[in-house]
């Protein structure tokens, strides 16, 4: 009896605490005491206090001659009375710091100040936000460490911290469980990617690009199921790209461009059917581009420029991914046929189509012509590329630029060009193209760039060059003309 007297005791003190804790919460949210002074505190900090710096709406418009919920970017409760619940004040301006007594507005559940030219750290206080489920700081002038406090934050979903100087490493944000999406791009962290990263299992978008981060890609990533947006580019990782990435089937944007990766292109890639944009240009992966990539046929850009590829491209390409946009294949080792071209007629909003600096070889048939009437740069450059310039490129009338420079082309320039009224830049240098320049040239009237050296081009230099009024760069060196140049080219202003 003893002890079951006992054990009533402690239970019913356990009760007596809850009803105390239940009160206290209940008393927290009827008395709305700190968050004036919180308000008026940040007001003092972001705005420089007083003077130029203070030129923005807050200086204004927060005054205590209104209730604090009618302020611009104030969000209030619906309780009596009412808590702030939100600040959203991106845009306006702000100078100056973060007040840490932000902290005391303990029912904010979104801080936005994106978008402003607040400077010094974040400060360490947020953490003390239990409710903040969504915190803004993009495009600042912040500095300093992400503060390991932030993983207090456990109602966190989202945290976007890019385009500032915020130094140091990534907090283990494994502790966030309801963290969705992470935006610390554009800033100036080091370190490793944490492994726990991946215990997130919700997140959807990772923004890491434009930092100094460094090691592996880590396989751990391909544990985040639920992952749209994988954004690594501009950093420093080394090693391979993960096998395991191919297990984000959900996987819509991959960038990891401009880093130190090697090794291949793995078949697993091929599994990430939701892929729209891929980008890998600029690091070391060799080998070939694998057939299976042709399995994401919602593809829209494309871009393995500047890499060691080598082998030909898939001659289905266009067929497998209709909607393709952009097309980079720069600056690689790539060869054999050109016929994968003919494909890319299947897409029909294909903008931009860039192979230069690779080993192609073969002719441009005038079918080319069929290709996206949206097309607008084509640039072939620096291949193997033979035969005569096909008449059929007249007939993509909103091209701007046409790059065929250091090909092995014959013949003389198709009279089908001067159709595109649009062009601006064309590159026709390094070839072997012969006949004469053409006085029709004159009424290529948008043309900034004109580069026919090195080719055998006869007879006079067009007087109608003059009338191409917004002509920067005309060259025509080693070729076969002859004539004096014509004095209208000295009214290009």
């Amino acid at each position: 009896m003893a002890f079951l007297f006992a054990i009533s005791k402690c239970l019913l003190f356990l009760v007596v605490l809850l009803l105390h804790a239940s009160a206290a919460i209940a008393a927290a949210a009827l008395d709305n005491s700190t968050d004036l002074p919180s308000l008026l505190a940040f007001k003092a900090a972001s705005t420089g206090g007083g003077g130029a710096a203070s030129n923005n709406i807050i200086a204004v418009n927060w005054t205590t001659d209104a209730p604090f919920c009618t302020w611009v970017g104030v969000g209030c409760s619906r309780q009596y009375p009412p808590r702030v619940v939100s600040l959203n004040l991106s845009s306006l301006s702000l100078q100056g710091t973060i007040s840490p007594r932000l902290s005391n507005l303990s029912f904010l559940s979104s801080l936005d100040l994106s978008n402003n030219s607040l400077s010094g750290t974040i400060p360490d206080t947020l953490g003390r936000l239990p409710r903040l489920a969504t915190l803004l700081l993009s495009r600042n002038l912040l500095s300093g460490l992400i503060p390991p406090s932030i993983v207090n934050m456990s109602s966190l979903v989202s945290i976007r911290l890019s385009h500032n100087h915020l130094s140091g490493s990534l907090p283990a944000l494994v502790l966030l469980p309801r963290i969705e999406k992470i935006g610390i791009g554009s800033n100036l962290l080091t370190g490793h990617i944490p492994v726990g990263l991946a215990r997130c299992s919700i997140l959807q978008k990772i923004y890491l690009s434009i930092n100094k981060l460094t090691g592996s890609v880590p396989s751990s990533l391909g544990n985040l199921s639920e992952l749209v947006v994988l954004s690594l580019g501009r950093n420093q990782f080394t090693g391979a790209i993960p096998a395991s990435i191919g297990n984000l089937t959900r996987l819509q944007y991959l960038y990891l461009g401009f880093n130190h990766l090697k090794g291949e292109i793995s078949m697993e890639m091929g599994n990430l059917v939701n892929l729209q944009e891929l980008h890998l240009h600029d690091n070391g992966i060799v080998g070939s581009i694998p057939i299976l990539l042709c399995n994401a046929s919602k593809m829209i850009v494309l871009e393995v420029s500047t890499n060691n590829l080598i082998g030909p491209v898939p001659a289905t390409l266009g067929k497998s991914m209709p909607f393709l946009r952009r097309l980079f294949m720069a600056e690689n080792a790539l060869s054999g046929g050109i016929d994968f071209i003919a494909s890319l007629a299947n897409c029909k909003d294909l903008n931009f189509f860039e192979v230069i600096t690779n080993q192609f070889e073969g002719v441009l048939p005038d079918a080319y012509g069929n290709l996206s009437m949206n097309l607008q740069y084509f640039h072939v450059s620096l291949n193997h590329i033979s035969g005569r310039i096909p008449a059929g490129l007249g007939n993509l009338s909103n091209l701007i630029s046409l790059e065929l420079a250091s090909n092995e082309l014959r013949g003389t320039i198709p009279r089908t060009l001067w159709r595109l009224k649009k062009l601006q830049v064309m590159y026709l240098g390094s070839n072997r193209l012969t006949g004469s320049i053409p006085s029709d040239i004159g009424l290529m009237t948008n043309w900034a760039t004109i580069s026919f050296t090195d080719n055998e081009f006869s007879g006079q230099i067009p007087d109608s060059l003059g009338n191409i009024s917004r002509l920067q760069k005309l060259d025509l060196a080693e070729n076969k003309l002859s004539s004096s140049i014509p004095l209208s080219l000295w009214n290009l202003t």
